[in-house]
């Protein structure tokens, strides 16, 4: 049985050519493509097993999707990001967001077919300039957080809703979590993006990579 697959992508081209990449692949089954947040969360209800996801989207950030992902489905289906940021903190907030993988856009369609069946296996497809930037990132666990000045000064309750965010909880599921109200939840989410100078959950992840708020 073939594996279905969702390309979410905002460049034709580019998703032409991911397309013909899973289209070349015997296990593989373009299910649809998404051009805009929107677009992909009218497809969220498919039995899909992998999404291929840019993450600079006209309507939002695609690690908001991952989270999204995540928070409905579980670990089911498996999340590649293809993007051309390459930066550590985007890739550790798409990774720690729920991502199985993240490859940069300089790979032939045959190898991004490959790529996706091996990232259905089990593996954990990362282009060599993103594994290096996740080995960087474990080896500075053991040194002292170094954060930015003027990092934002969040409440200890505002933590650990961020802390909550970065694992792809809902508000209502974080409401559930710390035994607290929907309403009140809300109140602290707009706290926390008024702090770190944001207003979606992708945006906060960065920035509070930036900050040394989140480590991991």
């Amino acid at each position: 049985m073939k594996a279905n697959v969702v390309i979410v992508e905002d460049d034709p081209r580019i998703a032409t050519h991911v397309a013909r990449g899973v289209a070349a692949h015997d296990g593989l089954s373009l299910l649809g493509t998404a051009g805009t947040l929107a677009e992909a969360r009218a497809l969220l209800d498919q039995e899909v097993q992998i999404f291929i996801l840019d993450l600079g989207l006209p309507d939002g950030n695609g690690i908001d999707l991952i989270a999204e992902i995540r928070a409905r489905h579980g670990a089911g289906p498996k999340i590649l990001v293809l993007s051309v940021l390459g930066d550590q903190e985007t890739v550790l907030a798409a990774v720690l967001s729920g991502a199985d993988g993240y490859l940069l856009k300089d790979l032939n369609s045959l190898d991004i077919g490959q790529q996706v069946a091996d990232a259905l296996a089990g593996g954990a497809p990362l282009s060599p300039t993103i594994a290096a930037s996740v080995l960087r990132y474990l080896r500075d666990q053991h040194e002292p957080p170094q954060t930015e000045d003027g990092a934002p000064d969040l409440s200890p309750r505002e933590f650990e809703v961020l802390q909550l965010l970065a694992r792809g909880y809902k508000n209502k599921q974080v409401a559930e979590t710390l035994s607290l109200s929907p309403h009140t939840i809300g109140e602290y989410v707009r706290s926390i993006y008024r702090k770190l100078g944001v207003t979606s959950r992708g945006q906060a992840l960065l920035r509070a990579f930036r900050s040394g708020l989140l480590r991991r």
